[in-house]
């Protein structure tokens, strides 16, 4: 038997652009992010960025791609400028990771599923990583999840369908499921 080299067809790096988004505004970003020198200038891009798109669609692809390079350059020049002992115990907005976490858990204990929703989205939109690193932003961002289901779970049960439908704002297109006049068991087998 003969071994052969099997290429993998469409394997290759992409050294072309994407085809995808907008590419002038991309080149354009790819410019202001490439020129940015320091982290406090990065990271104020970042959190402007985020402020200013925090209710853009997660399909707006460009939007998406910007924040995803300025994530990155502020990912990669933390570690040029700071220690690990001040990577591990600060956010790099300066505040304490401790402090924060515990701000934002001790907001959320006696909140309303409506102020859970507006703390977690103000938790995510400012600590997000690189700004806050992982572990302790997932360790948070898992405990205000939690309080936000007790909340929203309470009662669950009691309201029917199209009640909870009117309070979340859901547009039934197609009612029933499954549709009328169809089996869902099997038929026997004889």
């Amino acid at each position: 038997m003969s071994k052969e080299r099997v290429r993998i067809v469409g394997a290759e790096r992409r050294t072309d652009p994407s085809p995808f988004g907008d590419q002038g505004l991309r080149e354009e970003w790819s410019g202001r992010v490439n020129g940015m020198a320091d982290l406090a200038s990065a990271l104020a891009e970042l959190i402007a960025w985020r402020d200013e798109h925090a209710g853009d669609p997660v399909t707006d692809q460009d939007a998406l791609w910007i924040e995803a390079r300025l994530e990155e350059k502020v990912s990669m020049l933390r570690f040029d400028e700071k220690t690990n002992e001040e990577i591990r115990t600060l956010t790099l907005t300066g505040e304490a990771i401790t402090a924060v976490q515990d701000r934002f858990i001790d907001a959320s204990k006696n909140a309303d599923s409506a102020a859970l929703e507006a703390l977690a989205a103000d938790f995510r939109r400012r600590f997000k990583p690189p700004v806050m690193p992982s572990s302790p932003f997932l360790r948070t961002e898992m405990l205000l999840s939690e309080q936000l289901m007790k909340a929203r779970s309470k009662n669950w049960f009691d309201p029917s369908i199209k009640d909870l439908r009117r309070r979340r704002g859901i547009a039934v297109f197609k009612e029933g499921w499954p549709e009328t006049g169809t089996s869902t068991s099997q038929p026997d087998a004889n």
